[in-house]
């Protein structure tokens, strides 16, 4: 999962014309197998299916989380990715279609926000967080900044090749923080 941002940011190039959040898909999948791995699941037995209509609910999540077992496949959630910067807090969403789509994505049992830098789980419409938290979970760094700490949006800095510029920080279970 170290990768994350080192996959992600070269995807942020001056000239794209891409959604800022459809450049974080790739390196989503890339973080998604890297945290199935650390949890010891074998390679490919998550994987996440992108834009999964819901007619019922007249949604499409960015993702479907799908994990493989023997030969069938069970579904375990959904990811909704929003342009960096914009937060993984649907409740403070200002845009008219990003409240509307919360008011229906809310119905999910399980989904993760996610801006790139921020992570949040939400089951039916509760922010899944310790008590006294928030249950927003931010990386350390920022995809807007460069280690020299100037705002760069959408570039990559001149770090070494492999040197991630975001680490996600993995915690021993029942640690608080």
């Amino acid at each position: 999962t170290g990768d994350y941002h080192s996959e992600k940011l070269p995807h942020f190039a001056p000239g794209l014309t891409g959604r800022p959040e459809e450049q974080l898909r790739a390196p989503l999948e890339t973080l998604v197998a890297g945290i199935a791995g650390l949890c010891g699941l074998p390679d490919g037995c998550v994987f996440l299916v992108p834009e999964t209509p819901m007619p019922e609910l007249a949604i499409r999540p960015d993702f479907a989380v799908m994990r493989r077992r023997g030969k069938a496949d069970e579904l375990v959630g959904f990811i909704e990715i929003k342009a960096p910067g914009k937060g993984a807090d649907p409740r403070r969403f200002t845009d008219q279609h990003d409240k509307r789509q919360w008011e229906k994505l809310k119905a999910l049992p399980n989904l993760i926000y996610t801006d790139g830098n921020e992570f949040s789980v939400w089951h039916d419409g509760e922010v899944q967080a310790d008590e006294g938290k928030s249950g927003i979970v931010r990386l350390s760094g920022d995809l807007h900044v460069n280690r020299r700490g100037k705002r760069t949006p959408y570039r990559g800095d001149r770090r070494p090749k492999g040197t991630p510029l975001i680490r996600v920080v993995h915690r021993a279970p029942g640690a608080s923080g």
